[in-house]
């Protein structure tokens, strides 16, 4: 790591979270460390552990909010600045790529919404434990709701099961995290809380370090559920509404 950092350090559970921050922005390094530690917990409580002995959150000039890579994420120098808002944001999705990427793989080109909607849902569950259901709401209403609702009133919904190629910029934002997310919320709020955090525990224990796609997702989310989900799928992930 370069010279030019400076490291702040916190231990969850058997995993030491390391913070690298540039001087300057020191209070935003240490803000960091500790989205990421909570996240680290919500999800190693929810989904299952995280298995590493390290996770690294390193502050860059990247023009992405955040960028993940196994047991490292980068999130954006513009953000330090920043109490809460898409800076926590950001690092919880980061963070919850550890799960959604880094231990269950998949075709982050073909089928991006598989990791990148989960991804992002997950970060509303970071905020509900970590803040309250009001808070989550908020969440909800913030980053899925009201982007997608604005793709439909603009005749801009599409399905989500396409590849990166096929979104402009701002779709891709607007149909695989809102819409995508939404999918997520959907199942969750048909099967109910006990099954969902099942599903997932269940898709992460049966996927771990191997490529998932759409069908094996579903067919987890079935044999949890004990019924038919095909349905759901294919009014949030194979369909537009116009």
């Amino acid at each position: 790591m370069s010279e030019d950092y400076e490291v702040a350090s916190a231990a969850v559970g058997q995993t030491t979270v390391n913070s690298y921050y540039l001087p300057q922005d020191r209070e935003g390094g240490q803000r960091v460390l500790r989205y990421a530690c909570d996240a680290l917990r919500v999800y190693s409580q929810r989904f299952g552990l995280y298995p590493y002995a390290e996770l690294d959150v390193v502050e860059t000039p990247t023009t992405a909010g955040g960028i993940e890579y196994p047991g490292l994420i980068v999130v954006a120098k513009r953000y330090y600045g920043r109490k809460g808002g898409f800076f926590e944001f950001a690092t919880a999705h980061e963070v919850a790529h550890q799960w959604w990427y880094g231990m269950v793989g998949s075709d982050q080109v073909d089928e991006p919404w598989l990791d990148e909607a989960l991804t992002n849902y997950s970060a509303l569950i970071y905020f509900e434990d970590v803040y309250g259901k009001e808070t989550a709401e908020a969440i909800l209403e913030r980053y899925f709701e009201e982007p997608y609702r604005r793709a439909i009133e603009e005749k801009r919904d599409a399905v989500v099961a396409q590849p990166v190629a096929a979104f402009s910029p701002e779709d891709y934002g607007l149909i695989v995290y809102a819409k995508g997310a939404l999918f997520f919320h959907a199942l969750r709020q048909e099967v109910g809380d006990e099954v969902y955090f099942e599903i997932m525990r269940r898709y992460l224990k049966e996927h771990k370090y191997r490529i998932a796609t759409p069908e094996s997702f579903l067919a987890v989310a079935e044999e949890v559920a004990g019924r038919s989900l095909k349905g759901i799928y294919r009014r949030w992930i194979l369909s537009v509404r116009r």
